[in-house]
């Protein structure tokens, strides 16, 4: 994506900015704009010639990268981020802390989970906008099946998301196959589907086919994510966008339950007596597995 595009979505935030442009980023931009991202307390108040210090660049390449994020300059940037921290609700979260910085003390580990996904939580009700969670909710009502992708850990989530649906007697399929195996669902896809893409950080090649594939035969489609609303931009119907925070294997997944559960409760609200029908019958069933199973014991 250009810097044109970029610099006309003015309500993108600064992680959305870097993963729509990264693939065009040279290797030294893209560690210019890691610094943006993960120092952005510090990089208010730095020049373009420290910041090239601290990364061992030219100041040239930090005023580069600025502006290949949509920025006119560093200093637009560091405005961009100044009025970010005036406007946060609580004193600025370190997110991107390690597990060297908080040691071994499970206490200290305990309020740093809890204090972020609190924060994430104030931030989500900035970014999920009520216009975009009622579309999505249209869409998934509307639909003859559910088609949930998520990869690698989010492949048990958009398990849990599918489970929950057909308890509400809706037909729904995750999908967590890579490679050519993706083939395999791409094809089973069919009109009366609705598919829902959970994807962060950085997009991969099987959540851009599946988009892609959504597309093609005319399927509404649902990205759940944090950053990649803006790079996937066109690619989908609707976005549902917040921030998690976290690295690595240490990816923090409550605020994706979040949006899923409160989808679930949408869904149930729209339809109460079939929803709490559902829930009769789904508890009746348990009951007559449990008398089956003492029948069998005894």
């Amino acid at each position: 994506m250009n810097t044109t595009s970029i610099g006309a979505s003015q309500d993108a935030t600064l992680e959305e900015r870097i993963a729509a442009v990264r693939p065009d980023l040279s290797p030294a931009e893209e560690r210019v704009a890691g610094f943006f991202a993960q120092h952005r307390e510090e990089v208010m108040f730095l020049s373009a010639v420290e910041i090239a210090g601290r990364l061992d660049t030219s100041d040239a390449t930090v005023i580069r990268a600025a502006q290949s994020l949509g920025y006119s300059g560093l200093p637009a940037l560091k405005a961009e981020l100044r009025e970010a921290m005036r406007t946060r609700a609580t004193p600025t979260l370190r997110l991107g802390r390690s597990l060297e910085d908080l040691g071994s003390d499970p206490a200290a580990v305990l309020e740093h989970v809890l204090a972020t996904e609190i924060e994430l939580l104030h931030d989500a009700r900035e970014t999920l906008r009520a216009a975009e969670f009622t579309r999505a909710l249209e869409l998934i009502a509307g639909s003859q099946r559910v088609v949930i992708q998520g990869l690698g850990p989010n492949a048990p989530l958009a398990e849990y998301f599918a489970s929950r649906l057909r308890r509400m007697r809706r037909a729904a399929l995750s999908v967590g196959a890579r490679g050519q195996a993706l083939a395999d669902a791409l094809i089973d896809m069919r009109a009366g589907d609705v598919v829902v893409v959970l994807a962060y950080d950085r997009s991969s090649p099987e959540a851009e086919l599946t988009l892609e594939r959504a597309r093609d035969l005319g399927l509404p489609s649902i990205l759940i994510t944090d950053t990649l609303g803006l790079a996937l931009a066109g690619e989908f119907t609707v976005a549902l966008s917040a921030r998690r925070a976290g690295g690595g294997m240490f990816h923090l997944s409550a605020i994706t339950v979040v949006v899923l559960d409160a989808l679930l409760f949408g869904l149930a609200g729209r339809d109460r007596a079939g929803a709490l029908a559902a829930a009769d019958e789904l508890q009746a069933l348990r009951a007559r597995i449990v008398e089956r199973t003492k029948e069998g014991v005894s």
